[in-house]
């Protein structure tokens, strides 16, 4: 496939993940406040609704009928498997990775932080990243080497260059929401060094909070690739910084992310180092 071809391609692709994206924000913010049956998956912090369900049904049928030899990884298919046994079967061709709601207990409540995440990836590397709010409507994008924008303005991560100058955020795993786990500790080991530490409770918009410099950084462990194929592209885009808890670059399947505007990203990793 010659550069242009596949570029031309991907615009394509491009497109049709941001009209997806909006087609199912769309749905969401018809059924706020009449999101049908709730039930739990792993505990009462680890939720799903039918809304869940119908979203990721929508663009997993806009996908099948438009590009039937893409492979689809999402939530509410695969959300019971190993990340790295779900991520490793599509590490060939166009593999869409999809949250149909991510954020699903702030959409339970009412709560105008969550999003419609559409990642696509390309032999296991994401290409293209799209992250949308339907109730504030704020669409988050990028494309591989092609930068990273908010409603089409571009967007870069930002200049705080000390933990004391830093919003951090951060989230709890749905099987460690409990006193004295990791992030517990880690949050104690941050008190007094940073500006603030928030949590939202949508790691694909927090990733974007980094990317678009309103927060300085993001970590988070337990995670899922439909959690990060989007936003993960859109945060390197924007200038920031990716890896696991070790230090290594991200890669999809990892289940620690230490996310920041680079600037302070190795005092950052040494501080939650426990």
């Amino acid at each position: 496939m010659t550069v242009e071809i596949k570029q031309v391609l991907e615009q394509d692709l491009f497109e049709a993940a941001v009209e997806y994206a909006k087609d199912a924000g769309s749905l969401i913010r018809d059924r706020l406040g009449n999101m049908g049956k709730i039930e739990q998956k792993k505990n009462n912090s680890d939720l799903v609704t039918e809304v869940d369900r119908l979203s990721e049904e929508l663009i997993r049928r806009n996908i099948q009928e438009n590009y039937p030899d893409h492979w689809i990884l999402s939530e509410e298919d695969c959300g019971q498997e190993n990340s790295y046994d779900a991520f490793m079967k599509y590490t060939s061709g166009y593999c869409w990775i999809i949250d149909p709601v991510d954020g699903t207990t702030n959409f339970i409540h009412g709560i105008p932080h969550f999003s419609v995440s559409i990642g696509i990836v390309k032999d296991g590397e994401p290409v293209i990243g799209v992250v949308f709010n339907p109730v504030t409507a704020e669409l988050f994008t990028a494309r591989k080497s092609l930068g990273a924008y908010r409603n089409g303005h571009p967007i870069k991560v930002g200049e705080e260059s000390t933990l004391s100058e830093a919003v951090i955020a951060t989230g709890f795993q749905a099987n460690d929401f409990k006193a004295g786990s990791r992030v517990i500790q880690q949050m104690d080991n941050l008190a007094g060094k940073t500006r603030n530490i928030r949590m939202f409770g949508a790691a694909s918009v927090d990733l974007c909070l980094v990317a678009s410099g309103k927060i300085s950084g993001f970590w988070h462990e337990g995670l899922n690739p439909w959690d990060t194929a989007a936003a993960v592209l859109i945060l390197k885009e924007a200038g920031g910084k990716v890896t696991d808890k070790d230090g290594n670059p991200f890669r999809l399947f990892h289940d620690s992310l230490i996310a920041s505007n680079g600037k302070i990203h190795e005092h950052f990793q040494k501080v939650i180092d426990l």
